[in-house]
């Protein structure tokens, strides 16, 4: 066992001396509109929506588990020039922790968006978006074997050992989007939207006088067209396009709505999906009112699929839309009656 985390550890450091080529990711980035695209700050109905949601990846294979949380908050605050444009903002916060070493990244990103509705009826509706913020790497774990130290009988005294004990960096991170959103009928919409992370190529550094590593821009392109197909069910295709350094990503999916009753508040969601040579998704969730509940999993269809037996990653997610409605001044207008 204790060799078999030493081996870990070894590949996982050496993984991360690449780390430009890891970023966070999700299958349902329902409930991550802004991690997806800045552009999506403040494109809702209401006045304030929050969310969150939780990655749990690869348990089965490695003693700690790939755990990504994160929470975000956005407004549509104000109209400018006219009721066609108007701006959002938000705030998104993020927790990473990959792996038995315990590599973090966490960090917090301001996000900016403008809107434009190019007609009065807001059948077609452009939007520009931009996040910045600060970013934050480390290793958490004091306690990582390396073959240095098992030779010295567990004394924690290698250079890899001393590497990790001391890495601990922050750097400044751009984030930039745009969406296009048309309305094909009443009830029908489609969405287009791309984004770029890292834009100013960010470095960091893993000691005094190592060289820089960069953060290399991660390139997002997308696709949802949602059909109300009666007025009890509504159907959602879609597909996500991802590419960082010589990584890519591709996943299509099909999602669903069915109302439970007619009239009522409670909707059910699921759907289906395939991250090509990876896995295969499965959805579920719930609507009611303004709340919105979800679950995601992944099995496993590629070759990792022997290391943790086609057990993948587990999403749960939770977002809620508040409108907040002004009371009305009544003026009280007293009427004498002549006598």
């Amino acid at each position: 066992m204790k060799t078999k985390m030493i081996l870990l550890s070894v590949i996982l450091f050496l993984g991360c001396l690449s780390i430009s080529a890891q970023d966070l990711h999700y299958s349902n980035y329902n409930y991550a509109p802004l991690y997806l695209n800045p552009a999506n700050t403040g494109a809702f109905n209401g006045n304030i929506r929050a969310g969150a949601s939780y990655r749990d990846q690869f348990r089965t294979f490695i003693g700690e588990a790939y755990q990504s949380t994160m929470i975000w908050v956005d407004s549509p605050v104000s109209f400018v020039v006219n009721e066609k444009m108007w701006i959002g903002l938000g705030l998104n916060m993020f927790a990473d922790k990959t792996g038995d070493l315990g590599l973090g990244t966490s960090g917090a990103m301001g996000s900016f968006a403008f809107h434009f509705s190019l007609d009065d009826s807001y059948r077609s509706v452009l939007a520009l978006g931009i996040q910045y913020g600060a970013i934050q790497r480390k290793f958490s774990s004091a306690e990582a074997a390396f073959f240095a130290d098992d030779l010295a009988q567990g004394n924690p005294t290698s250079q890899d050992h001393e590497l990790l004990r001391d890495f601990n960096t922050t750097y400044s991170d751009i984030n930039v989007g745009l969406t296009a959103t048309f309305k094909t009928s009443k009830y029908n919409k489609l969405q287009i939207g791309a984004s770029v992370y890292h834009i100013n190529n960010p470095q960091f550094f893993f000691g005094q006088g190592s060289a820089g590593t960069n953060v290399n821009p991660r390139l997002n392109i997308y696709s949802t067209y949602r059909m109300e197909l009666t007025n009890k069910f509504t159907l959602t295709p879609g597909a996500y396009y991802s590419r960082m350094s010589n990584a890519q990503n591709i996943q299509i999916q099909l999602n669903a709505e069915s109302l439970l009753k007619k009239g009522g508040n409670t909707i059910l969601t699921y759907g289906m999906g395939y991250r090509l040579s990876d896995a295969l998704q499965f959805f579920v969730g719930s609507i009611y009112k303004s709340w919105e509940f979800g679950i995601s999993y992944d099995l496993t269809t590629s070759t990792a699929r022997s290391f943790n037996n086609t057990v993948g990653g587990l999403e749960l997610g939770v977002k809620k839309v508040f409108t907040l409605y002004k009371k009305p001044k009544i003026k009280v207008l007293q009427i004498c009656p002549r006598v």
